[in-house]
């Protein structure tokens, strides 16, 4: 039987302490990366979450100061949040600068004990920050799809230079810091893909209210042509066959100088707006409106059926006239109207107006077929639609006509031949 003689035993037991030691370290480091995970793993706001690792980091690293760096897929670099003075700024740097460029590109670890004498040290932080760099422990950031997303940096381990054994350490970390991180990026685009869910109905609803109140003024051909291409809004005027129906109160000057505004202007809105309902029922577009009338353009068929659709249009405000007369009656007597139509090629679209002070545009029909529409219905009282020679050769043959002659009008030349459009003949109804 052998006798362990005393100075092996000591050294056993020496050995045995060490042994002790290192193990109770190793259960405290492993304590402390637990809490550590988490206190990481439980933050969900990316700023917040920034501190965390940092504090947390150097706390189980024994280091004075700890950086995350995130890769940006858009702009191809790393960014961080790094303190100056009492806040946190936003900084970035090339993907493949610096040690965390480094270590991000080549998805391996790194020490360096002696930061600024290694060229792959990137001192721009250090003057941003007013931190100095003494030694550097960097372990990239991986995924579950075991992608690199970043680096995890500590710096100034506190007492002594890095080791082997940090690695472990700070990769076990990385681990945990890699899911937080993706966690909170999920989190952070989800709360902002929610927040645009619930603005989303809000901005549709005024964006319908505006288009209602905007409909009241546009022309619905204007609203059309936006709504099918609102980036392409050129609407050069282009040559079209249209007929132009102008409309206005007779005697308005008179009116509106002798009797109350507020009688006058509900006049003006319920027959305006029965006439509106016979235009629409003719395919007509309201155009230009005055304070006693407005311009009509048809537009959307043939010449003929341009004419027709106008004409139809026309009798009928005369019928709902006459209705309207029926039922109300007004201090100056019956409202009485100049209704003139013209149909011909015209230069349909916008009209631009700039001055320094910004841009206008009008959508209109131009040419001697509207001035001349406008002429006509000067000519024409007591509700009477007339009509100029090309319209009347496009409706002849359906509606009963008088010939009135050829009368001169303002600013044209020649005298026009006008015609008087008595009704729709009763086997033409649905002109």
């Amino acid at each position: 039987m052998s006798t362990l003689q005393p100075g092996h035993t000591e050294r056993r037991s020496i050995g045995r302490r060490r042994e002790d030691k290192l193990l109770r370290h190793r259960i405290r480091k492993l304590n402390q990366l637990f809490v550590v995970c988490q206190c990481i793993t439980s933050e969900m706001n990316l700023h917040a979450l920034f501190e965390v690792i940092m504090e947390q980091t150097n706390q189980i690293m024994g280091t004075q100061r700890s950086t995350v760096f995130l890769y940006d897929h858009k702009c191809g670099e790393l960014w961080s949040l790094v303190a100056t003075g009492m806040k946190k700024n936003e900084i970035r740097i090339p993907s493949d600068s610096g040690v965390a460029g480094w270590v991000f590109q080549h998805n391996t670890p790194l020490i360096i004990n002696d930061a600024y004498s290694d060229p792959r040290f990137y001192s721009g932080v250090d003057k941003i920050s007013g931190f100095r760099t003494k030694n550097i422990l960097c372990v990239p950031l991986i995924n579950r799809e075991r992608h690199c997303i970043g680096t995890l940096e500590a710096l100034n381990k506190t007492g002594h230079d890095f080791k082997d054994e940090d690695i472990e350490w700070l990769a076990s970390i990385s681990q945990y810091v890699a899911i937080a991180l993706e966690n909170s990026i999920i989190y952070e685009e989800l709360k902002s893909y929610s927040e645009e869910l619930e603005t989303t109905p809000v901005r549709i609803e005024i964006l319908e209210k505006v288009k209602g109140h905007l409909s009241k003024f546009v022309p619905s051909s204007v609203a059309r042509l936006v709504e099918q291409n609102p980036d392409k809004m050129a609407f050069e005027k282009i040559p079209m066959d249209v007929s132009i129906l102008f409309i206005d109160i007779q005697g308005f000057s008179g009116i509106t100088e002798g009797y109350d505004q507020r009688l006058i202007n509900n006049m003006v809105e319920s027959h305006f707006s029965r006439y509106l309902e016979c235009i629409n029922r003719h395919s007509g577009e309201v155009n230009e409106i005055s304070g006693d009338g407005f311009m009509v353009i048809f537009k959307s068929g043939s010449s003929e059926n341009n004419a027709q659709k106008a004409v139809a249009a026309g009798l009928e405000i005369v019928s709902e006239n006459k209705r309207l007369n029926n039922e109300h009656s007004y201090p100056w007597g019956r409202v009485e109207l100049h209704l003139g139509i013209n149909s011909g090629k015209a230069w349909v679209g916008s009209t631009k107006i700039k001055s320094p002070t910004g841009e206008r545009w009008t959508y209109t029909a131009s040419g001697f077929v509207t001035v001349l529409a406008a002429r006509i219905g000067a000519v024409s009282s007591e509700t009477r639609l007339y009509v100029g020679p090309k319209t009347y050769h496009c409706i002849e043959n359906s509606c009963d006509c008088e010939s009135i002659g050829r009368r001169e009008v303002k600013n044209v030349k020649t005298p026009i031949h006008i015609y008087w459009v008595k009704n729709i003949k009763e086997n033409q109804s649905d002109i």
